[in-house]
């Protein structure tokens, strides 16, 4: 009975190992299909190109360090791979990496360091425009606030002199109407007096 039951649980093990090893399968296909993988010639090499995946064989090309080659396939100790020119065949997988190697990355910092180079040198440049006009409104606005504090000068003289001339103009209208009133009081007086003493002249 226990010798059934351990048959039966090997079995249940292999049934589920075999379903375990058919859905990575599965998923490594799907993998393959979906998405194109790519890998790099390690740093320094250069290596033969073979029609298959066998190390007597002479090769067809060659690949360099730094080369971007598309992968197509797995084998023992081999990739096969596509290179950019449409070169096909097998190299071993030691000198593959996934990792761009150091020669690139170094030349993608470059280019980058370039073209962070020329936003700075164009900011400066901006920079200088933008402080060279700020120079000029400044220099500006200066010739404006002595213009106002001119303008605001001649306004008080201006004021001043209509102030003085419209004082004279009040002294003279006031003397006027002060002999005007004089005059009129003692016409007023007389013929009040001559009304009183029946038409005499005083």
């Amino acid at each position: 009975m226990n010798i059934q039951k351990n048959k039966i649980n090997y079995l249940l093990m292999l049934t589920k190992s075999n379903c375990l090893l058919m859905s990575l399968l599965f998923l490594s296909c799907l993998t393959s299909v979906t998405a194109a993988e790519y890998v790099y010639i390690s740093d320094n090499l250069r290596v033969g190109v073979r029609a298959e995946p066998e190390s007597g064989i002479p090769p067809i090309s060659v690949v360099f360090t730094g080369m971007r080659l598309e992968v197509h396939e797995k084998a023992e100790g081999y990739v096969k791979i596509t290179t950019d020119k449409g070169i096909t065949g097998w190299i071993k997988d030691i000198y593959v990496t996934k990792k761009a190697p150091a020669i690139i990355q170094l030349n993608a910092f470059r280019v980058k360091y370039d073209k962070l180079k020329k936003e700075l040198s164009a900011g400066n440049d901006r920079a200088a425009i933008l402080e060279k006009a700020n120079l000029s409104l400044n220099s500006q606005l200066e010739e404006m606030k002595a213009e106002r504090r001119e303008w605001s000068t001649e306004r008080a003289k201006l004021m001043a002199s209509q102030y003085k001339e419209s004082s004279w103009l009040w002294f003279v209208a006031i003397l006027i109407l002060i002999v005007v009133s004089f005059v009129a009081g003692i016409y007023w007086y007389k013929t009040h007096v001559m009304k009183r003493l029946g038409g005499l002249r005083v």
